[in-house]
C-alpha cells in the first residue's frame, strides 16, 4: 500500500512506550506477579478466562482512579490516556454505567485547561513527567473516544484539544524527521517517533487535517534506524547503538499504520521478531520474554504486528503469551510494575483485548 494511503491502516501504537531515561522506553514493566506459585491450567487464547481476567481488570484501575479523573499520581498523563484506551478496549462505553463514568472524568482530566500550555502541550506537573510521550499518549486516547461524546458543544471541545495537539506535534519534527522527549529537543528518538507517528494517525482516522510530508519523513526516520540483522535503533542522533526487540516491533507497527508493509526494512524486522521469539521459546519457556528489558513494551506492539501477518508465527506468539500475561495477574485483579500498577494493567488489558477488536487501532 503506497504511503499516500497510509490512513486506511491503523496500529497503535500507541502504547509505543515511553522513556524514563535517554534511549530506553518510559516504563521498565518487568512484572513479579503477587500470586502463588500454584500451576494453573491455562486454556487456549481468547478463552473466557481471559474475558473474566480483563472485566477484573478494568474493575481494578476504575477503583484505582483518583477525584481528578487521573489513573495514577506517577505519569498521570501518560499513564490515564493508557488506562481510558484500556477501558475503551474491554468494550466500555463513554458515559455508561461505572466503567464509563470512568471514561469520562478521564477525559476531562486530559482536557482541563490546566493540561495544556499556550502551545497546546498537554503535560504532567511535577516532577514525575513523560514528557512528550504523555502528549502523544493522550492524543492518541482522544482521537479514539472523541466519537462518543454525546453532544457536539463537548465533542467540539475535545476537537479543539486534540487540533492544538496535532499542530505542536507537527511543529517540533526535528531535522533528521523524529521527535525527541520534548518540544524543543534537537535530538530523535525512536519511541517517541513512533507515539508521534500514531497519534497522528489515530487524529487522522477522526477527521483531522494530517500533511503526508511530515509522516513520509518520520517513516524516512524509521528505516534508517533498521541495522543489518533486522533490530532497530533507539536513535539516530543521541550516542547510542543499542537496538531491541522492544523498538523494533515498536517500529515495524508504525509502518504497518503507514501502509508500508513492502518495505525491505520491515521484511528484516519480522525476520528479526520471528529469530527472537523463537530464542525465547527455547530459553526462557515463553515468547512473552522476547521483550527481554520491557515485555509488555515489547508484546504490545509484538502482537499488533503479528495480527496483521497472522501465519505460524502469530499462533505461537499468541499461545505462548496470553496464558503467560494470565498467569502475572494479581488476585485484587491487577498486574505488577514498578512504575505502578496501574500502568501495568492497562498495558496486559491492551494485550489481551487485542483480538476484541474494539480499538481502531487494532483493526487488521
Amino acid at each position: 500500500m503506497p504511503l499516500a494511503l497510509w490512513g486506511f491502516v491503523f496500529l497503535f501504537p500507541a502504547l509505543c512506550l515511553a522513556s524514563l531515561c535517554s534511549h530506553s522506553p518510559l516504563f521498565d514493566d518487568e512484572q513479579r506477579s503477587g500470586k502463588s506459585a500454584q500451576t494453573v491450567a491455562l486454556g487456549a487464547p481468547h478463552d473466557s478466562r481471559s474475558e473474566l481476567a480483563i472485566q477484573r481488570g478494568i474493575s481494578f484501575l476504575v477503583e484505582q482512579q483518583n477525584g481528578v479523573g487521573a489513573f495514577s499520581s506517577s505519569f498521570p498523563v501518560a499513564v490515564t490516556s493508557l488506562s481510558g484506551m484500556a477501558l475503551l478496549g474491554g468494550g466500555v462505553e463513554y458515559g455508561v454505567g461505572k466503567e464509563g463514568a470512568a471514561l469520562e472524568r478521564a477525559v476531562d482530566y486530559l482536557i482541563s485547561p490546566v493540561r495544556s500550555d499556550e502551545r497546546g502541550y498537554l503535560k504532567d506537573r511535577g516532577e514525575t513527567r513523560s514528557r512528550m510521550h504523555g502528549h502523544t499518549y493522550a492524543i492518541l486516547f482522544l482521537s479514539q473516544v472523541v466519537g462518543q461524546l454525546p453532544t457536539p458543544q463537548r465533542e467540539d471541545q475535545l476537537r479543539k484539544v486534540i487540533r492544538s495537539g496535532i499542530d505542536l506535534i507537527l511543529s517540533c519534527q526535528t531535522n533528521q524527521g523524529g521527535w525527541g522527549y520534548e518540544p524543543t529537543d534537537p535530538l530523535d528518538e525512536a519511541s517517541l517517533t513512533v507515539c508521534c507517528l500514531q497519534s497522528l494517525r489515530a487524529a487522522k482516522d477522526s477527521g483531522f487535517a494530517v500533511p503526508a510530508e511530515p509522516i513520509a519523513r518520520a517513516v524516512g526516520y524509521l528505516k534508517k534506524c533498521c541495522t543489518d540483522d533486522g533490530s532497530f535503533r533507539y536513535s539516530l542522533t543521541r550516542s547510542t547503538n543499542r537496538t531491541s526487540f522492544e523498538i523494533t516491533a515498536a517500529s515495524l507497527s508504525t509502518m504497518d499504520s503507514a501502509g508500508e508493509y513492502a518495505l525491505e526494512e520491515r521484511q528484516k524486522g519480522m525476520e528479526y521478531l520471528r529469530r527472537s521469539i523463537e530464542k525465547a521459546e527455547r530459553s526462557r519457556k515463553s515468547a512473552f520474554r522476547a521483550a527481554t528489558n520491557f515485555p509488555y513494551y515489547g508484546n504490545f506492539y509484538a502482537g499488533q504486528v503479528l495480527q496483521q501477518s497472522r501465519g505460524a508465527i502469530w499462533k505461537r506468539w499468541s499461545e505462548s503469551v496470553w496464558p503467560r500475561v494470565l498467569e502475572l495477574q494479581k488476585d485484587e485483579g491487577s498486574w505488577e510494575s514498578r512504575f505502578g500498577d496501574e500502568y501495568g494493567t492497562a498495558m496486559a488489558l491492551l494485550i489481551l483485548e487485542l483480538p476484541l477488536g474494539y480499538l481502531p487501532l487494532y483493526d487488521r
